[in-house]
């Protein structure tokens, strides 16, 4: 390969070379400024492979035409623009070049470091999948795999907070197919990639899923991969150093299933069974605010196929993570939950109930002994009535909870998100597709939520009781079967 361009150079009169940023398969990588369109940063691709014999040269040059010319239909806000292809002459060679955007932000995996250990919440994994696989779908619908998703191929663009896919494994794959042209073309991240493309070098849609699951643990846990995995077993671990909602550590597993069959068919069937799941507003990971500097001393800069992260971002407070190991505390949630309080009285007076009955059963005495026995009985549930309130009193901090608990709020959106689950199964009906119908169903009632996630907050609980509503619905008609109102799993 040969000598590098030096910093400055201007090539086609419009891109002056900053500085490299690696070199792969294909060759290097630069950063460079874009004259032409008020010098925005941008970044350009050489081509100029390893081998230079004549007829490996023309065949990897049209495999890199073909496949950037690809790369150039996708228009995504989400995925760094392909701008143009270029040859020039630069001193006795000819050079190509490809040129795309410049993408400034952080890498998540740059951010998984700065935590030293301490994994993204949940809150945040469930924000990074609903806006990521909607990236998935568009590509995906363009016949592209991406191939190589991993923390330090996703950017948190610093303008929006939106993540960014960048560094498409196509290049690396035509840079190993020439490299050796008759072995598998192998691209992916150890730990990362799906069983097939490390054994077969094939890879689909669902291979992407595989790699965006083991990205999600990976931040989840802030844990390296091949921590997360039993190769004796050939099952992931990663619930053992992390607890989630289990509606979601479901669908990651099923997503990290070994066979592509087993794993969710698309990036829009993952979205519909996420749907459902509750959302807290996710805290932004902002990087450390620093004094301007030289444009190659910036270390806000994430650029594309970059593989180091520079950035460094806050660490969280002393009073933070006090204030998360105080909520965490297994003395605080016992003495503050209402949840138990209510438990433990319900389970007292069902003791209390089947004691009474179990007399009354194997009495044998008669009529008397048995107005006897319902006498004690309500002597006992009156004590119960009149016992309760005397105990929330001396507990006057959870009798809002306790009594709002009491109430008539429906049940959690959790449960009955398993409830839905549990009688589709009973109903032999597909959950993705039900979740889509209830979503259709919704959406057209509602236009103006369509895009929208309903939070746990207050303010959503009318939106989210009417959601369920129609689901409750639709699974009353499917359970009438084929009659004029039924509704069978074909339907949805």
């Amino acid at each position: 390969m040969h000598s590098p361009l030096p910093d400055g150079t201007v090539i086609q009169n419009r891109y002056r070379i900053e500085r490299v940023l690696g070199h792969g398969g294909f060759g290097r990588t630069y950063l460079a400024i874009d004259t032409n369109r008020f010098s925005e940063l941008c970044v350009l691709k050489e081509f100029a492979p390893q081998d230079q014999s004549a007829a490996n040269l023309r065949k990897a040059e049209d495999l890199f035409t073909r496949e950037a010319g690809v790369l150039y239909q996708l228009r995504h806000p989400q995925i760094p623009r392909f701008r143009e292809m270029f040859r020039v002459h630069y001193l006795d060679r000819e050079l190509l070049f490809l040129a795309q955007d410049y993408i400034e932000g952080t890498t998540y995996e740059a951010l998984m470091d700065a935590r030293q250990g301490q994994g993204f919440s949940e809150a945040e994994i469930l924000q990074l999948l609903h806006q990521i696989l909607p990236v998935l779908t568009y590509i995906h619908s363009a016949g592209i795999v991406h191939r190589d998703i991993a923390p330090d191929n996703i950017i948190l663009r610093s303008p929006d907070q939106k993540p960014v896919l960048i560094d498409f494994g196509v290049v690396k794959a035509l840079a190993n197919k020439l490299a050796q042209p008759t072995n598998h073309t192998l691209v992916g991240k150890p730990g990362y990639a799906s069983p097939e493309q490390l054994q077969a070098g094939t890879a689909n849609p669902s291979s992407d899923l595989y790699a965006l699951a083991v990205t999600c643990v990976v931040l989840l846990t802030g844990r390296d991969p091949k921590s997360l995995y039993d190769p004796v077993a050939l099952t992931w671990i990663w619930q053992r150093h992390v607890t989630v909602n289990p509606e979601l550590a479901f669908v990651l597993n099923r997503l990290l299933s070994y066979k592509p069959s087993d794993r969710y068919p698309s990036a829009d069937d993952v979205l519909a069974v996420l749907s459902p799941i509750q959302i807290q507003p996710a805290p932004v990971a902002q990087p450390m605010a620093s004094a301007p500097t030289s444009l190659t001393q910036q270390n806000t800069l994430a650029l594309v196929g970059r593989r180091r992260a520079t950035t460094v971002v806050k660490a969280r407070s002393s009073g933070q993570v006090a204030s998360r190991q105080a909520q965490r505390s297994p003395l605080n949630a016992i003495l503050y939950s209402p949840v138990w309080l209510v438990k433990g009285t319900a389970y007292l007076i069902g003791a209390i109930l089947k004691g009474v009955f179990g007399l009354i059963k194997f009495t044998v005495f008669g009529t008397v002994k048995l107005v006897y026995r319902l006498v004690i009985f309500g002597f006992v549930i009156a004590l119960v009535t009149w016992a309760v309130p005397q105990i929330l009193a001396l507990v006057p901090s959870i009798a809002p909870a306790l009594k709002l608990a009491q109430g008539s709020k429906p049940q959690s959106n959790q449960s009955q998100s398993t409830d839905l689950e549990t009688r589709c199964k009973e109903l032999g009906l597909d959950y993705a597709a039900f979740v889509r119908s209830v979503n259709d169903q919704f959406y057209i009632k509602y236009p103006n939520q369509k895009g929208k996630l309903l939070s746990s907050d207050d303010k959503d609980q009318a939106m989210r009781d009417e959601w369920n509503a129609i689901a409750d619905e639709l699974l009353k008609k499917s359970a009438k079967g084929s009659g004029s109102d039924g509704l069978s799993p074909r339907d949805l």
